[in-house]
């Protein structure tokens, strides 16, 4: 008989197991060559682009289309998110120049 800890263990595991498939696909998407780091937990997956200044365009491909600007940091950049599954995706970027409306 399985006890409550049991189960959410291997609820979590099967979560780890499935970020770590999704980053496997999102890799293949965008070119695995093109990544410098990759973070991911059981609900986010984080990308930082060797070159920052594609960061954008690897965004574009992965559907990641709300854009965080941190222009505090040294050197400033741009956070972009989206959802794959129930996975948050997040990919570093060159900071945007914002339009100013």
């Amino acid at each position: 008989m399985s006890t409550s800890s049991e189960k959410d263990g291997a609820a979590m595991a099967s979560r780890l197991e499935a970020a770590m498939d999704t980053t496997a696909r999102v890799l293949h998407a965008v070119g695995a060559d093109r990544i410098e780091i990759v973070t991911f937990t059981r609900g986010r997956i984080c990308l930082q682009p060797m070159d920052l200044n594609e960061g954008e365009q690897i965004a574009q491909v992965l559907g990641c289309d709300f854009p965080l600007d941190h222009r505090m940091f040294v050197p400033g950049h741009t956070l972009w998110t989206g959802l794959i599954g129930d996975l948050e995706i997040q990919v570093r970027s060159a900071l945007r120049q914002a339009v100013a409306r």
